[in-house]
Parts: C-alpha cells; sequence; structure tokens
C-alpha cells in the first residue's frame, strides 16, 4: 500500500467540505480517483500568511500511479525520507513531520488490529 502526500493545493468551492476538495483537486491535477473513505485528515490549522485556514489530508492509494505531469511541471513520488532533501517552507516540513507521526501511528494500529 502507498500512501499520497502532495504538496499540491487549491481552493475548495463555496460550501465544499475540505476533504471533497482535496479528493477535487487531487483527481483533477493528478487524474487520481480517491474515494472519501481513503482520504484521512492530518490536522488544520490557520495559516497566518494565507490568512486562511489550511488543511492537511493523506490518502490510501493501491498503488503507485503513473500520471501526466503538469504544464511546465514534473511531478514524482518522494518517500518521507527523501522529503528533507527538498526545499519547502518551514511550515509544509512541519505539515510533513505531523502527516508523517500520523501516518505512522495509523499504519501501527492497522498492523496491530491483523495480529
Amino acid at each position: 500500500m502507498s500512501f499520497l502526500w502532495s504538496t499540491l493545493g487549491g481552493e475548495s468551492m463555496a460550501g465544499e467540505d475540505a476533504r471533497l476538495a482535496f479528493q477535487r483537486i487531487i483527481n483533477k491535477l493528478l487524474n487520481i480517483n480517491l474515494k472519501a473513505k481513503d482520504i484521512y485528515p492530518v490536522y488544520d490549522y490557520f495559516h497566518s500568511t494565507r490568512n486562511k485556514p489550511n488543511y492537511v489530508f493523506y490518502a490510501e492509494v493501491k498503488g503507485i500511479a503513473i500520471f501526466n505531469s503538469l504544464k511546465k511541471t514534473n511531478l514524482s513520488w518522494f518517500t518521507f525520507g527523501e522529503t528533507v532533501k527538498l526545499l519547502f517552507t518551514s511550515q509544509t516540513k512541519q505539515d510533513i513531520v505531523v502527516g508523517q507521526r500520523v501516518i505512522s501511528a495509523k499504519w501501527r494500529d492497522d498492523e496491530a488490529k491483523k495480529l
């Protein structure tokens, strides 16, 4: 099982739930059709620089998808360990650290249930 971590962003439509906005944006940008049951919240906070709420989600995907690149942008899969080499803002780095902890905790819980 692979996990989708995306630093892609987007805006929700009027009245749209943040989880549904994530689902729509990932589908539009990456052509990955996520099921709502496979999308998990990590946390949310008020982003003072953007002056709006920011939501962090992750999604379970059945396999690593090959997707078409966005115009003028190359997309690639990264492990959490590889993300430390990438240039991100301190807030995005914090989002990744918290996301990794949440995903790892869920994975441990899921493995314990199998025993």
